[in-house]
């Protein structure tokens, strides 16, 4: 059987909220006594969750010089006092 919450009420305890959905109980946020969502777990396995950026496999850009060529080995920007292409 689900519990529900009213939208004010889950404003108030969403951590205790997801944390309850985590651990597998059925949460319904209810607007205006209708219910509107229900909170469930994700299928992800416990052991494959992560902390920060966890998924992330890179991020990163690259810029290319004025010439329109890539030199992945130095700096993107000039020097102060140099110009660009020198």
């Amino acid at each position: 059987m689900a519990v529900e919450f009213s939208v004010d009420e889950a404003r108030e305890r969403l951590t205790e909220l997801l944390d309850r959905a985590e651990a597998g109980e059925h949460i319904v946020i209810t607007r205006f006594g209708v219910p509107a969502v229900s909170l469930e777990p994700t299928p992800v396995p416990a052991q494959r969750r992560g902390g920060f950026a966890a998924g992330v496999v890179a991020a990163s850009w690259a810029a290319p010089a004025a010439d329109g060529t890539f030199d992945m080995g130095t700096d993107y920007w000039a020097d102060p006092g140099t110009s660009v292409g020198a």
